[in-house]
């Protein structure tokens, strides 16, 4: 499997980063007139550099004027590994701490520094020069690393340089390959006879010219690609940490920037809200505030974003905390991206940190007690106590395995064998494309709706309870889909029957009035006399000439069904249960006889019409009676 690597060549302006790049590739990054005009770095370069090993490595040439800070951190926001330039004649200077402090905030994984320009100096200024790389890199992941010399005029040191490059690169692991397709889009141009091209770096995932569509975000615009390289060659795939450019099928250049990204279409979504875990740098001149605006740098992205405090008022230099930051348009975020911070008009970065959570909820002082402690368990990267979390403050809403895996930064799979163990332990409870339920509170919901019906059942008897009813007796807010969740669990469990304008409570006793019971007999000696065929609440009412509400009958109709005396067919069609046995043997008997039953064939017998007949073969179909085979029917087996 080729290893793909990119390496941040960052350090102060004129310290030599282009030679180098150019000293170890032959490419010249400075690319612009402007660049080359002023002998000054204007945009991050990149350059391919090809190991001994095969490693592909992408050199990114950062500019080192502070004026240039976006541009510097959108080329290293995706490296792996970060070489730090100090010309031996100046020594470090501020961009030098600068760019160290990116590289950390990045989580580049390792590296080195660079003394160039080592031709201009004696050994002595040689030697301070690296006393003072030794003072800067201390406690940071360039401690105890190399300190090489080089020079672009005769290029002494690029042979011990690459070796070095290709030591380091062995203890980086790749990017992660397995997750969804993502690239940050860093450069954006048109190119005659093909249109826009996009390039960036790939942080996750495998694009390839088969994949059906791909996705610009925050915009949501879907495209394809039609063609894509890698430094200037033609590929067919392409994996996390490659660089590469696309061109995008349809897709105007006005329509995609610099700082959008492109990924496999619905696994990124955009939002207003991300909440974080945001430091201070020490060097930092002051705190800052909580609702203080400042820009903040996240992928190759820049945003202006208000900031909220979650535990306190102020971050002072070198301090740490849980933040909200908050958009006036959508950004493109997944948790564990690593983002910087400045403030507005000042080109000087003061912080960084990680996203810990995608969220779509404004962070509140009074839902501190419920945020901040899962926040928590997000920044130590603590499932088990996150999960103990999230099923105790959201137990009322169903959680979905790729929910919490879009919102977190834990994978799809660890989720979904944690929330497998708490299924099997008792303390959740599944629900087929809902998701998970807290158990515990599912229990004390099913019994307060259990109440509700029969509450509402004995304040009228006879009455077929909606489930506008059982909500309104329950007094409790919960959403539809679990709301009908509860009421099939209970119609599993027996407790509850499902009637066609409602629920009922099996052998629920009730007490009828006079007229309730007159109505009563009067309905059952009609079903009776009707024999095998069916009757509505309507045509009952009709032939007693109107003397009883349709709306009374039906109720009442219902009730026999609850108690078993009745049947309902489709179409407000009722029977007595009793003929429902002596149509069943009329049904037998023909299908033993003719093999089958038939509309035809049955209608006769039963005396019944077309419709009628239709419909008491179709209930027999459901109650499993029968099964139709064409417009033949036979016993079920």
């Amino acid at each position: 499997m080729k290893k793909f690597i990119t390496i941040g060549i960052a350090g102060h302006a004129d310290h030599g980063k282009t030679a180098l790049v150019r000293g170890l590739t032959g490419i010249d990054t400075d690319r612009t007139k402007e660049e080359k005009r002023r002998e000054l770095s204007i945009e991050s370069g990149v350059a391919l550099l090809t190991l001994s090993s095969g490693v592909r490595a992408a050199l990114i040439d950062v500019p080192g004027h502070a004026d240039y800070l976006k541009n510097t951190v959108r080329g290293l926001s995706s490296v792996d590994m970060g070489i730090l330039v100090i010309a031996a004649n100046d020594g470090v200077m501020p961009q030098t701490l600068e760019h160290l402090e990116l590289f950390k905030l990045f989580k580049a994984k390792t590296g080195f520094c660079i003394l160039s320009k080592v031709d201009l100096v004696d050994e002595e200024t040689a030697a301070f020069a690296r006393l003072e790389i030794d003072s800067a890199v201390a406690g940071t992941f360039l401690e105890g690393k190399p300190v090489l010399s080089y020079s672009a005029i005769d290029q002494s040191g690029a042979a011990e340089i690459k070796d070095t490059i290709g030591k380091e690169i062995d203890d980086i692991n790749c990017k992660k390959r397995e997750a969804p397709f993502r690239l940050l889009i860093d450069q954006v141009k048109s190119v005659t006879g093909f249109g826009t091209i996009a390039s960036g770096t790939i942080v996750a995932g495998i694009i390839s010219l088969e994949d059906p569509a791909a996705e610009l975000q925050p915009s949501g615009v879907k495209t394809r690609i039609r063609f894509m390289e890698s430094h200037r060659e033609r590929i067919q795939k392409a994996v996390a940490g490659q660089r590469i450019g696309v061109n995008l099928h349809n897709v105007q250049l006005k329509d995609v920037k610099r700082g959008m990204t492109l990924s496999k279409p619905e696994t990124q979504e955009t939002t207003l809200f991300i909440n974080v875990d945001l430091k201070i740098l020490e060097k930092s001149a002051n705190p800052v505030r909580n609702q203080q605006r400042l820009k903040l740098f996240l992928g190759t992205s820049v945003n202006n974003a208000r900031l909220v405090l979650m535990e306190r008022e102020q971050l002072a230099p070198g301090e740490s905390g849980l933040a909200q930051f908050r958009f006036r348009k959508p950004v493109a975020a997944l948790p564990e991206d690593s983002f910087v911070v400045s403030l507005l008009n000042v080109n000087t970065i003061i912080g960084g940190g990680s996203v810990l959570e995608i969220t779509r909820e404004k962070f509140r002082a009074v839902k501190a007690p419920r945020t901040v402690p899962y926040l928590k368990t997000l920044r130590l990267g603590d499932l088990n106590a996150f999960c103990d979390c999230i099923f105790n403050t959201e137990a009322k809403a169903f959680i979905k395995t790729e929910e919490l895996a879009r919102r977190t930064g834990f994978s799809f799979q660890e989720i979904e064998r944690e929330i497998t163990r708490r299924i099997d332990t008792g303390e959740l409870v599944s629900f087929d494309g809902d998701g998970v339920y807290n158990k515990e509170y599912f229990e004390k919901l099913k019994t307060k709706i259990f109440a509700a019906v029969k509450q509402t059942i004995k304040q009228n008897s006879l009455k077929n309870t909606r489930t506008i009813d059982i909500l309104n007796g329950s007094g409790l807010s919960i959403g539809d889909t679990l709301f009908q969740r509860i009421l099939k669990a209970l119609c599993d469990e027996g407790k509850l029957i499902k009637t066609v304008r409602g629920f009922q409570v099996p052998n629920q006793s009730v007490t009828l009035t006079r007229e309730q019971e007159k109505l009563y007999r009067n309905l059952l000696d009609y079903a009776m006399s009707s024999g095998v065929v069916p009757f509505t609440a309507g045509h009952f009412c009709y032939v007693h000439g109107q003397k009883y509400k349709k709306s009374d009958a039906e109720r009442l109709l219902d009730y026999l069904c609850n108690l078993n005396e009745m049947i309902r067919l489709k179409d407000g069609q009722y029977l007595s249960c009793r003929y429902l046995e002596e149509i069943k043997e009329k049904v037998k008997q023909i299908i033993h006889e003719e093999g089958g039953v038939t509309i035809n064939n049955i209608k006769e017998v039963l005396g019944n019409g077309r419709n009628k007949t239709v419909l008491l073969l179709e209930y027999l179909d459901d109650i499993g009676f029968t099964s139709r085979q064409g417009d033949v029917r036979v016993i079920k087996a």
